[in-house]
């Protein structure tokens, strides 16, 4: 008989694996099973639902000598274990006094709805001890036995007559104990792998969103029109198991790698309505079938895709555009990376743009710097030059041909980086027009390393030379000394402009990186400085180092190694 009890409440797992399916797909019962808060309103929702299932449960039940032996237990106790004492008890509420109130005749119906109560409130108790612990399908088994325990007692309590309720108990107890306690553990051993499953699945997608970004992104600096956007959607097609990868703008397709490329050539004016209503509204749209939204390419193989928007700044300009060759084969996993790596496109061209804008901007003040240099410089030089072509006409000459040099490489230098040797030859030929105005007053000294291959912006080291002769040297009755000195110190060259001249304080210095210096007349210090941490970054701002009355130290760094991106634009 007691087989025969086990084997019939076996029968009615199918029920079980239904239940624990719902429950995987319940944001409240993840947030419980990893430890994270959970509302009032959800808590009282579970408590529904394990109420419902212990009803089912109830009708489930195989009758036996005047009972109901069944796995009403089995909502309950899952209830208390997950939800804690609240969600047990108003789920035991739930399915007892239903069990009381569809038999109240029976000699078990009192002792079953008193006992569900408590199993609801106990399990809830005890779901508060064994939260923190690992394998809880083993807690939930003993939870389990010491449910039907509790009502095989309530049994034995309240049901007259005794005798009869004591030969009920045992017959059933042992078949109840087991069937309950491995519905149970079963439970959640399914839900526990259902959700492990899910946060594998989730992480996968997540890694794999971060490896593409980790690739896409230096591509992205110079926005969707770089020659390097067909290498983004390139990148994201062999990456993932979509069958072709799109990106257009608010007119046409920017690129397009793999099926269908016949139809959808870079340059192709767009005439789907959904692409374009998503660049006017928003949001992402999924189209499962095409053929039957009578798409207009009637031999295209992609039947299924999914359109995201590309923002920049907040304003949509392109979208993002993921097929499958298969109806309805779009998964919500799908539709979350597809989400993810929309968000991530759009944030690195929100900062290509901005960092383009900076880049415009102190190119803007490069332009207003050449501006100030030219005519300053000019008037001093032809000065000098028309007062030497009496004394010396030689030494004339090649003044002329180093102040044809200098603003030869001044105003027709419109490229973000030049060789050191460049930069160099640029500032001796200031320096020779220098020395000729203020001869013994002024000595430049060069200490350069061999083979000192790097590439920085132009114009950086002339005015920071010219600053040291101006404010630094010609200040002093005696004048002195500025020197150039170059070394290789890793993967990075080093650069120092060092004067004897009349020095700086700690304030001034501060003034002058913060563009806030005494000196209003000078070239721009901070102009520099500014260039050489917008193209290099923060790290390779000027150092600054003096003393009043003991000279000036101007430190800058250059790394030997630039990116392909910035490389494009090198001399």
């Amino acid at each position: 008989m007691k087989l025969y009890l086990i084997m019939s409440l076996g029968n009615r797992f199918g029920n079980l694996f239904v239940f624990a399916f719902i429950l995987s797909r319940l944001k409240a019962v993840r947030n419980l099973l990893g430890k994270k808060p959970v509302k009032l309103f959800d808590k009282l929702v579970l408590s529904i639902i394990f109420g419902v299932f212990g009803i089912v449960g109830t009708y489930f039940s195989v009758e036996f000598n005047g009972a109901l032996v069944n796995t009403r237990v089995i909502g309950v106790v899952t209830g208390g274990l997950l939800g804690g004492p609240l969600v047990g008890l108003i789920s035991g509420l739930i399915a007892g006094i239903h069990r009381g109130l569809i038999d109240s005749g029976e000699f078990t119906a009192m002792a079953c709805t008193i006992s569900t109560v408590f199993e609801g409130l106990m399990a809830g108790y005890m779901g508060k001890i064994v939260q923190n612990k690992n394998k809880k399908w083993a807690y939930a088994a003993l939870t389990g036995a010491i449910a039907e325990s509790m009502r095989k007692v309530s049994v034995l309590i309240f049901s007259k007559p005794f005798p009869a309720a004591l030969d009920l108990v045992k017959e059933i107890w042992i078949p109840m104990v087991f069937i309950n306690s491995v519905g149970l553990a079963l439970l959640f051993v399914i839900i526990e792998n259902m959700l492990k499953e899910q946060e594998k699945m989730g992480a996968y997608q997540a890694n794999l969103t971060l490896k593409i970004a980790d690739k896409v992104l230096p591509y992205l600096k110079e926005g969707i029109y770089s020659k390097n956007i067909e290498k983004v959607v390139k990148i994201i097609y062999e990456m993932t198991e979509f069958d072709a990868v799109s990106i257009t703008d608010r007119e046409k397709i920017v690129a397009h790698i793999g099926m269908g490329a016949s139809y959808y050539d870079k340059g192709n004016n767009l005439n789907l309505k959904y692409t374009k209503q998503v660049l006017e509204k928003g949001g992402h749209i999924i189209i499962n079938d095409c053929k039957e939204m009578k798409c207009k390419i009637n031999q295209c193989p992609l039947r299924c895709f999914l359109i995201l928007p590309l923002k920049e700044n907040g304003k949509i300009i392109a979208t993002l555009k993921l097929y499958k060759k298969s109806p309805h084969a779009m998964t919500a996993i799908d539709l979350e990376f597809g989400t993810g790596m929309s968000k991530l496109l759009s944030t690195q061209l929100t900062l290509g743009k901005l960092e383009q804008n900076s880049k415009l901007l102190a190119t803007a003040e490069f332009r207003a710097l050449q501006s100030q240099i030219n005519p300053h410089f000019l008037f001093n030089s032809l000065t000098v030059i028309a007062s030497m072509c009496r004394i010396d006409p030689i030494k004339a000459r090649k003044l002329i041909i180093h102040l044809s040099n200098f603003f030869r490489k001044s105003l027709a230098n419109n490229r973000e980086l030049v060789e050191l040797d460049t930069e160099i030859n640029h500032v001796k030929s200031y320096v020779e027009i220098e020395q000729a105005r203020f001869e013994d007053k002024l000595v430049v000294e060069y200490d350069l390393e061999d083979n000192l291959d790097c590439h920085l912006p132009p114009l950086t080291l002339q005015p920071i030379v010219e600053n040291a002769i101006k404010h630094g040297i010609l200040p002093k009755k005696k004048g002195g000394t500025v020197k150039i000195i170059g070394k290789s110190i890793g993967e990075e060259v080093e650069i120092k402009v060092v004067d004897n001249g009349v020095g700086l304080d700690k304030e001034s210095i501060i003034d002058i990186l913060n563009n806030h210096n005494r000196y209003r007349n000078s070239i721009g210090i901070n102009n520099v400085n500014q260039r050489l941490k917008g193209i290099f970054g923060e790290e390779y701002g000027l150092q600054i180092f003096g003393e009043l009355n003991e000279g000036t130290s101007v430190i800058l760094k250059i790394p030997r190694k630039i990116s392909v991106l910035e490389g494009d634009r090198i001399a």
